[in-house]
């Protein structure tokens, strides 16, 4: 690392009011990329991450967002772009295997884990209701896809005023061949011009240290 590089790296604090937000790690899209090398890749460096957060002696609020609809899917219009945007990977209905946090990455009591009906995280929950009332002020995110739910998640916080850390590493695109097309328009692009900012696990486990 260059030292420019070294001297931003050691500037990135998430401060005293932060939340991890992991973005739908649940089985069923684990399946779908584990036997990639792009998955495993993503799958390693959210459980390292995960791991950290976790060991972390006082533990950030910690979020996982899970697709999930009720029996018959009454949330969801079946000719909807949406669902027809879904259909391949299943139902995702409550309860069923698929849709719970895949068994890879460690949840316990003080996790929040939130159902969700549409792309943004923040859709058919009390996610906005709970960073409020914890006093959050900085949301640092993992999880796929980037193009669909992780940029719907950031405009909806852009929107609602908080401070953005995207995880690079950490992020995926579905097909996962197309990662690095999106990576690079989604956060080489649109995030800077947003004033939001992009940074690597290395600096983002620099910063757990420090926040």
């Amino acid at each position: 690392m260059a030292p420019t590089e070294q001297s931003v790296a050691s500037t990135v604090n998430f401060g005293q009011h932060y939340a991890v937000l992991n973005l739908d790690m649940m089985s069923i899209l684990m399946d779908a990329i584990r036997d990639t090398t792009e998955g495993q890749v993503f799958i390693s460096n959210c459980s390292r991450w995960n791991y950290a957060v976790h060991q972390k002696r006082c533990r950030p609020l910690t979020i996982f967002t899970s697709l999930a609809f009720n029996p018959s899917q009454p949330e969801l219009d079946s000719k909807s772009t949406f669902a027809k945007l879904i259909a391949p990977f299943g139902t995702f209905e409550k309860g069923s295997s698929g849709v719970q946090i895949d068994p890879g990455f460690a949840v316990d009591e003080k996790d929040f884990v939130l159902h969700k009906t549409r792309l943004s995280a923040t859709t058919g929950n009390s996610l906005e209701q709970i960073l409020n009332s914890r006093g959050i002020d900085t949301v640092v995110i993992s999880g796929l896809s980037i193009s669909g739910v992780v940029m719907s998640t950031i405009y909806r916080l852009f929107d609602l005023d908080y401070n953005i850390y995207v995880i690079s590493d950490n992020v995926l695109e579905l097909p996962v061949n197309e990662t690095a097309a999106f990576w690079k328009v989604m956060l080489d692009t649109l995030l800077p011009k947003m004033s939001l900012t992009a940074i690597s696990l290395d600096e983002a486990l620099q910063a757990l240290e420090r926040s």
